[in-house]
C-alpha cells in the first residue's frame, strides 16, 4: 500500500479537529473594564476654621430723602448698558470662526476638541487606508484617526511593551493566532458596538471564531489570506492537464509535469513545491493544513495518522521525485517558470507579478481527500483595542465601522488598485462582491470550510512566542522524517513539544513528565 493510499485510509479514522473558537475560548475571559473612579469633593483641610464675616462698617444715620430720587438716572444706567451688551453680542457672534453654543444656565460653552485615535496598522500603506479613514472622518467630524504603518520587525514586542506602556495605540492589528497573548490587555467590545451575533451572522465562521472568547468580542477581523494552489497555465496545457481538485490529482500531474536533464537527471522544471522545510513557502501551513484535512487534532498531535502525513509530504522531496533542496525558493520558481505549481497565500501576488508581469497562470482551492468533508486554510488579521486605549468607545466605534461590508469592500478595491493584489474581505456580503477577481475568488470559495492553528506561518511573532516555538516542533519533526527517522520518536516528540507549549497558554491540558 502506498503512502497517499494510507493517508486516504487513515483520514476517515479519526473526526476533523475541533474549530479554533474552541481553543481561544477556552482561555478566561479578563472580565469587563473597571469604571471610572466616581469624582470626589476634596476633605477640608486639617485645622481649617474659615474666616469670620467682615463686619459693616459705622455709618451715619440716612439722610431722609424722596424714594424716586435715584428711580431715573438707574433706568437710564439699564438701557444703556443693555444696548452695549446687544451691539457686542452682535460684533462677536459675527466675527466668530467657531460660533459658541447655548448653555443651560443661559451662558456659553466652548466647543469640546476633536479626538485623534492612534491606529497602529501593519500591512496596508497610509494610501490604502486613506479612502477607508476619510469616509469615517466625514460621519464622524469629531473623530480624527491617525494610521501610522509599523514596521513589521519586532512588531509583536513593541505593541506589548506600549499596550502595557505609557504610551499605547487606541486601535492596533494582531493576528488572531495571537489572542492568547493579548487577551488579558485588551478591551471587549461594548454593547453598542458590535455583538457575537453579528460576527456569526455577517462573517465566515473561521473569521468570526478567531476573535470570540468568553462569549465576548475581543477583536473585528477586517481581511483574511489562506493558502490556494498557484497553477501555471501554459504548462499545463503543454501536458494536456487539468488543474488538480485531490491529492491524488496532484501527485500523478507533478509526476508528468516534472522535467530533468537527460545526461544529469537534475530537476529542470518541477512539477510541484512540497516535501521540505528549506525552499518551500508556507510549508508550515501546507503541512498543518494535511493533517487537518487527514482528521489530526493539532492539540494533540499523537496519532498514526501524524506519521502518514508527514510521509506523504516529504515524498515529494525524495530522490527522483518532484522537487528539491536545490531549486530556487518556491514563489521565485514560479515566477521564473521553474515550478509548475505552489501553494501561497494571496499576498504572494504582487511579488510574483513583479518577478514576471507576463505569467499565465490561475489560483484553484487547496486539494481534497476523497471521501471527506473538504478543508482548507485561513491566515486571519484582526484590529483590536487596547484596555489601556485614551478613548475607547470611539476606538470601537472606528473598530466596529470597519466591520461593514461597505467598508471592507473599499479596502479591498483600494489595495487591488495600489499594489495590484489584496487580502479578501471576511464579511460574507463584502467577499460576495469581489468574488468575481479571478485569483481571489478561489480563496473566498474556501472560506466557508476554513481552518487554522497556531502554526500559522509568516505572522512575524517573537521567536519566543507561540507560533515560532510550535512551528520549531513541526520543522523538526518533517526533518527527522526526511531523514527516515523512527515514525514513533518522531510523532511522541512532537506531542510533547507541543503540549509543553500550548499549555502555557491553557490552550491544553499539561502532560504528565515521562519517566526515564
Amino acid at each position: 500500500m502506498t503512502e497517499l493510499s494510507r493517508i486516504y485510509i487513515m483520514a476517515n479514522q479519526f473526526p476533523l479537529p475541533t474549530p479554533p473558537s474552541d481553543f481561544v475560548s477556552s482561555i478566561p475571559s479578563s472580565g469587563d473594564p473597571l469604571p471610572p473612579p466616581p469624582i470626589e469633593t476634596p476633605p477640608t483641610p486639617p485645622g481649617y476654621t474659615p474666616p469670620p464675616a467682615v463686619a459693616s462698617a459705622a455709618t451715619k444715620p440716612p439722610v431722609a430723602s424722596s424714594p424716586f430720587k435715584f428711580v431715573a438716572p438707574v433706568i437710564i444706567g439699564l438701557v444703556v448698558v443693555g444696548v452695549v451688551i446687544f451691539v457686542a453680542s452682535k460684533f462677536f457672534s459675527g466675527s466668530s470662526t467657531t460660533p459658541a453654543t447655548q448653555s443651560a444656565s443661559g451662558g456659553t460653552k466652548t466647543p469640546e476638541k476633536k479626538i485623534t485615535l492612534n491606529y497602529w496598522g501593519l500591512w496596508e500603506t497610509p494610501a490604502i487606508v486613506k479612502p477607508v479613514i476619510d469616509a469615517f472622518e466625514s460621519a464622524n467630524p469629531d473623530i480624527k484617526v491617525n494610521y501610522q504603518q509599523q514596521s513589521y520587525q519586532d512588531y509583536q514586542d513593541r505593541l506589548m511593551t506600549n499596550i502595557t506602556g505609557t504610551n499605547p495605540p487606541d486601535i492596533a492589528r494582531i493576528h488572531a493566532t495571537w489572542l492568547p497573548i493579548f487577551i488579558k490587555n485588551l478591551l471587549p467590545a461594548p454593547a453598542n458596538t458590535i455583538s457575537v451575533t453579528e460576527l456569526q451572522t455577517n462573517f465566515y465562521p473561521i473569521a468570526a471564531s478567531s476573535v470570540i472568547a468568553g462569549n465576548q468580542v475581543y477583536g473585528v477581523p477586517v481581511n483574511t489570506d489562506g493558502l490556494v494552489l498557484f497553477v501555471n497555465s501554459n504548462i499545463l496545457k503543454q501536458k494536456n492537464l487539468q488543474a488538480p481538485t485531490t491529492w491524488e490529482d496532484l501527485t500523478s500531474g507533478a509526476k508528468a509535469l516534472t522535467e530533468r536533464d537527460p545526461a544529469t537527471g537534475k530537476i529542470t522544471r518541477a512539477g510541484v513545491a512540497l516535501g521540505n522545510t528549506s525552499n518551500v513557502a508556507h510549508w508550515a501551513d501546507i503541512v498543518s493544513l494535511m493533517m487537518m484535512q487527514a482528521g489530526v487534532n493539532l492539540l494533540a498531535p499523537n496519532s498514526k495518522s501524524v506519521g502518514e502525513v508527514l510521509s506523504f509530504y516529504t515524498n515529494f522531496a525524495a530522490p527522483g521525485n518532484y522537487w528539491d533542496e536545490t531549486l530556487p525558493n518556491s514563489i521565485s520558481a514560479f515566477a521564473n517558470e521553474k515550478v509548475a505549481m505552489i501553494f501561497s497565500p494571496l499576498w504572494r501576488i504582487g511579488e510574483i507579478q513583479t518577478i514576471n508581469p507576463n505569467l499565465n497562470w490561475q489560483a484553484v482551492k487547496a486539494p481534497q481527500l476523497p471521501a471527506v468533508e473538504p478543508t482548507n486554510w485561513a491566515s486571519t488579521w484582526v484590529e483590536i483595542v487596547p484596555k489601556t486605549s485614551s478613548h475607547p468607545q470611539e476606538a470601537w466605534k472606528f473598530v466596529s465601522y470597519l466591520a461593514s461590508a461597505k467598508t471592507q469592500q473599499l479596502l479591498f478595491e483600494t489595495a487591488l488598485k495600489e499594489r495590484g493584489s489584496a487580502q479578501v474581505p471576511t464579511n460574507k456580503a463584502a467577499a460576495s462582491a469581489v468574488s468575481a477577481n479571478p485569483l481571489a475568488g478561489a480563496l473566498i470559495g474556501s472560506l466557508t470550510s476554513a481552518k487554522t492553528f497556531y502554526t500559522a506561518g509568516d505572522t512575524r511573532d517573537s521567536s519566543t512566542a507561540l507560533n515560532s516555538r510550535l512551528i520549531k516542533y513541526l520543522e523538526d519533526a518533517v526533518n527527522a522524517t526526511a531523514k527516515r527517522q523512527e515514525s514513533t520518536k518522531i510523532i511522541e516528540t512532537l506531542n510533547l513539544g507541543f503540549n509543553q507549549v500550548l499549555s502555557q497558554y491553557r490552550l491544553a491540558n499539561p502532560l504528565p513528565t515521562p519517566t526515564p
